[in-house]
Parts: C-alpha cells; sequence; structure tokens
C-alpha cells in the first residue's frame, strides 16, 4: 500500500488562477485605504504648529550633538553592511558544508561517521 502524501500547498500553473473583479476590488480597497491614512497623516502635520516648541528643542539638542547625527545618517548604511556580512557568512557556511559533503563523498565516508 502506497502512502499517502500530503500537501500543505497548492501550485496553480500560470494563467490558470481565475481572475476577476475581487483581485481589483481588493487592490482598490486597500490604496483607498493608504491614500486615507497618508491624507491624515500629512492633514496632522500641518496643523502640527504646537509641536514647534518640542521639536525646536530636539533640533537644537541635535545640532550641539554632532556625532548623533551622524551615527542616525549612516545608521541606514551600517545596518544594510551588517545584513550583507552576515548573508556573507551564511554563504560562506553553506559553501565549506558542501566542499565537506563531496571531499567525504570522494572519500567513501559515510554521513555522520566521525
Amino acid at each position: 500500500m502506497a502512502a499517502q502524501v500530503q500537501v500543505s500547498h497548492e501550485v496553480h500553473g500560470s494563467g490558470t488562477f481565475p481572475k476577476g473583479a475581487l483581485r481589483w476590488g481588493y487592490f482598490f480597497l486597500l490604496n483607498g485605504i493608504a491614500f486615507a491614512i497618508a491624507v491624515g497623516i500629512f492633514v496632522a502635520l500641518l496643523g502640527g504648529d504646537v509641536l514647534d516648541p518640542y521639536l525646536r528643542g530636539s533640533y537644537d539638542w541635535l545640532l550641539a550633538h554632532p556625532g548623533v547625527t551622524s551615527f542616525l545618517a549612516f545608521s541606514p548604511l551600517s545596518s544594510s553592511l551588517l545584513v550583507g556580512w552576515g548573508y556573507s557568512q551564511r554563504a560562506r557556511k553553506r559553501k565549506k558544508a558542501e566542499a565537506e559533503r563531496l571531499a567525504r563523498a570522494a572519500t567513501g565516508v559515510l554521513p555522520g561517521a566521525a
């Protein structure tokens, strides 16, 4: 008796998924919600003059601490370098494991055998 394979997902072939107005409806609904949020933020910032005293203090503090502003300016670059370094480490480990597997296969040593 053959064991049944249980699939946790279904893959549709190219062009076989039904198209319809429902997909466009969600597209316009979600874009409408995003537009309403963007307009709300814009309108809230137009009337934000009451925040000026607090923002002035933050601005003056940042001007007095150029190291903090430099760190804030370069933090996206630092983050992307850190992420790139992490991916390079992952690739190096994968290549090393593959080389070890090929070396074991060439010598006839079974995986897991010490």
